[in-house]
Formats: structure tokens, C-alpha cells, sequence
């Protein structure tokens, strides 16, 4: 989780027609967890980042140094 009581960074790395991106981003927002939103259809550098990982779809999460793919709950909750 975080160090020093301080919270993870988070970053959500979304698509406009992305249904469980809104999901993911409507989660954290009930968490009152700050977060930023990558669109990686605008940004080439956000999709590169989540492409050089592997990763070919959205939504995913970065919470610090973990990532998580899809719209997972139980992770997203562990991790923030």
C-alpha cells in the first residue's frame, strides 16, 4: 500500500466508449482517491506506456508501483 501514510499515486489509463473505464474512475471517486485519467486514444505516450506492459485494452490502473487490468474491485480495494 503506501508508505509514510502518504496515499499511492494513481493513474487511470481509459478510453472514451471504455464502460468500465467510467466504472474504475467512478470507484475511486466514491474512495475519495485522487487519480488522473490517461486517455490513451489522445495521449500516444499514455497508450505506450500501458502497450510496452503488455496490455491491449482498458481499462488499467496504475496504484503506485501495481497494475491492475479491468475493472477489479477486490484488487482496486486492496490496493487503495
Amino acid at each position: 500500500m503506501s508508505n509514510h501514510g502518504k496515499p499511492p499515486e494513481v493513474e487511470v489509463f481509459t478510453q472514451s466508449h471504455c464502460t468500465n473505464c467510467r466504472r474504475v474512475d467512478q470507484f475511486l471517486r466514491e474512495r475519495g482517491m485522487p487519480f488522473t485519467v490517461r486517455d490513451v486514444g489522445a495521449d500516444p505516450a499514455a497508450l505506450e506506456a500501458i502497450a510496452s506492459r503488455g496490455y491491449m485494452s482498458t481499462p488499467v490502473t496504475r496504484v503506485g508501483e501495481r497494475w491492475v487490468v479491468g475493472f477489479n474491485r477486490r484488487e482496486l480495494e486492496r490496493l487503495t
